[in-house]
């Protein structure tokens, strides 16, 4: 009976450890502003579930390749005998790349060795890779910017070491290591482990002012060979005030990523600190109820857990939860491609478990990811919530996270939420 008491006793202690606020351990912060970058008008919906299924391995629906295929097409510069962007039939639910309307692009700046960069953060990866020189020269000249080895005084080689990652059967990177100093935000980290292209697939070249990845995950899942390399995040944890970093993303606004520091005039309310199980290398949380509007919480029977990913733009949720949505949206369509619904349509909110106990609220409007295809009356619109297909996971990318101040505590290994003030 004693030792069962001590047990309990034990792990009630664990328990308090895991859900405690960030304990104060370093002596600095510092605050990344995101740059707008242009309109999002390079890929469109499809594209983006494309992207989003092709990173975490999942088969992707022949009619959403083909759908995604034709609005990059679109994006890339396809012109009509006048010169200007073709246009399309409304019912292939693609328009002109100058007409769709969504959400802003936004880069982080940074500096590799004394050299610009701006780079796209993914809490959804581990790799900090960048566009290099020792890609071929065609490759060069899109208008990212390349990092040179030879023109950094701290740069060296981690000779026989070697990356690659894969996103599905097309789309891949891959290339030669070195160590550098990073600098985000006036943060320095030296010796970091940079990941230079030397060969990628096309589908890397099309986002024009990305110049690579700053991985946030753990490096358990740096692909690094024959030696996983530590994230930015992992070197510089123990020199800040708080073992953690924010994410304050905003529906067309700016935001912000925050390091060591929990900035209190940003969100309402406490935060909601849950467990992650990072078994896999993710900020993965549990996720088995949500609500629609103002209708009860339904629990999601077979639900998967839900990752939280600013790398990834959409929320890809378990069909139980995507069916019981989009049934509640009059003229909704959910077929391989997507889900599309006419876009005068006004949505209702989602909330959906972060955790055991928090429970975040979507608002309607930022589930109305963008225009597709129509005009007028007869304007269809992609919607923010799509089907996971089946896969193991759910991923909670941008469209939630931009409702919510966020909390990454690679202290405690829990993340946090509340609502933006």
């Amino acid at each position: 009976m004693r030792g069962r008491l001590l047990y309990l006793l034990a792990a009630l202690s664990l328990s308090s450890v895991v859900l405690a606020a960030p304990t104060k351990k370093g002596q600095g912060s510092f605050k990344i502003q995101r740059r707008r970058i242009s309109a999002r008008s390079s890929n469109g919906g499809a594209a983006e579930l494309e992207k989003a299924y092709r990173k975490y391995g999942w088969d992707v629906p022949a009619a959403l390749s083909s759908k995604s295929s034709k609005h990059k097409s679109l994006a890339l510069g396809d012109k009509n005998d006048e010169g200007n962007p073709k246009e399309v039939d409304d019912d292939t639910g693609n328009i002109p790349a100058d007409e769709e309307e969504g959400d802003v692009s936004f880069l982080s700046p940074i500096t590799i060795g004394g050299q610009p960069m701006m780079m796209n953060f993914d809490t959804g990866s581990s790799d900090l890779w960048v566009f290099s020189t020792g890609l071929p020269a065609e490759q060069q000249a899109l208008g990212q910017s390349v990092f040179d080895p030879a023109k950094s005084r701290t740069f060296k080689p981690l000779q026989g070491a070697s990356w690659k990652i894969t996103y599905g059967d097309e789309s891949f990177a891959g290339g030669t290591v070195g160590t550098d100093t990073v600098d985000i935000g006036g943060a320095k980290v030296e010796g970091q482990a940079i990941e230079m292209a030397t060969t990628v697939a096309d589908s890397f070249l099309e986002d024009t002012k990305a110049d690579g990845l700053v991985g946030l995950a753990f490096g358990t899942i740096n692909t690094v060979k024959p030696q996983k390399q530590k994230t930015f995040f992992e070197n510089v944890m123990p020199s800040l005030d708080l073992p953690v970093f924010t994410a304050n993303l905003r529906h067309h606004e700016v935001g912000s990523y925050e390091f060591g520091k929990i900035d209190a005039s940003k969100f309402e309310g406490p935060i909601t600190y849950t467990p992650i199980d990072a078994s896999r290398g993710f900020w993965q949380v549990e996720s088995k109820s949500f609500a629609v509007g103002k209708g009860e919480t339904q629990t999601n029977p077979n639900a998967t857990p839900a990752i939280i990913d600013t790398g990834t733009t959409l929320i890809l949720a378990d069909d139980a939860v995507v069916q019981a949505y989009w049934s509640q949206v009059a003229g909704a369509q959910m077929q391989e491609a997507g889900v599309n619904f006419p876009c005068d349509t006004q949505l209702p909110d989602f909330r959906v478990a972060l955790g055991p106990t928090y429970m975040a609220t979507v608002p309607g409007d930022l589930l109305n990811y963008m225009r597709t295809g129509g005009r007028g009356a007869k304007a269809v619109c992609f919607g923010g919530l799509q089907s996971n297909k089946g896969g193991s996971r759910q991923i909670y990318g941008d469209v939630l996270l931009k409702s919510q101040f966020v909390v990454f505590d690679g202290g405690n290994l829990t993340v946090g939420f509340a609502p933006h003030k």
